[in-house]
């Protein structure tokens, strides 16, 4: 029970017990004295519905009305963290997939999925595929489509060390999105993968040259 809630119910439960110290105290008055006292109780009760019960009511219906999603996605979260630990990939990509039954708008569970597969069950393959079909099922937000194209090119980059797949992605960012933090964001990628792909290029010509001097 939070805090809150606790010190609402104090001050209703103090409302009553005042309201009937009040009402014990009026027996024996006169009329004039139990309709002042009437009107003040009144008063107080109608202060203390409109500080207290009402706001305490309109939150709880809200509490009702918006947080179930909020919990089924919760839930389905936890679920699948609890199957990746235990081993259970295609346990977990079920549970994302149900994430996405309920927000197919969202592309979290979209890329939770891909990265079960790829990081989980080795197929980066597999990965590649959940991606790119959500990215050409519908229009996306331009910041939703900017997420799982950088998570193709992640992909290509991280899992198949394709370095050609991943540029192309990242140039499609640029020209998808210009102007934007997302290209912004492709460019400094680009250049990432540059010198990644330099670095390995030289680091092949060493190998190739060790080789040709050992033999």
């Amino acid at each position: 029970m939070n805090r809150q809630l606790v010190i609402r119910l104090c001050f209703v439960a103090l409302a009553l017990l005042v309201a009937a110290l009040v009402v014990d105290a009026i027996k024996e008055a006169d009329d004039g004295m139990k309709l002042v006292a009437v009107i003040l109780l009144g008063v107080t009760g109608g202060i203390l519905m409109v500080k207290f019960v009402i706001p305490w009511i309109g939150d709880a219906l809200g509490e009702a009305v918006f947080s179930s999603g909020e919990q089924i996605e919760q839930d389905e979260m936890t679920k699948a963290a609890a199957c990746i630990s235990q081993g259970d990939y295609p346990g977990a990509i079920g549970h994302y997939e149900k994430m996405l039954e309920d927000k197919p708008d969202d592309p979290f569970p979209v890329a939770e999925i891909a990265k079960v597969y790829a990081e989980r069950l080795h197929d980066p393959q597999a990965a590649l595929k959940v991606l790119e079909e959500h990215l050409q099922s519908k229009d996306w937000p331009v910041d939703d489509a900017a997420f799982i194209m950088f998570r193709i090119a992640d992909a290509h980059l991280t899992h198949l060390h394709d370095y050609e797949a991943a540029h192309d992605m990242l140039q499609q960012v640029i020209g998808n999105f210009p102007n934007t933090r997302h290209s912004a964001n492709a460019n400094h990628k680009i250049h990432e993968v540059e010198q990644a792909q330099y670095k390995l290029l030289m680091e092949q010509r060493a190998r190739a040259s060790s080789g040709g001097t050992a033999s």
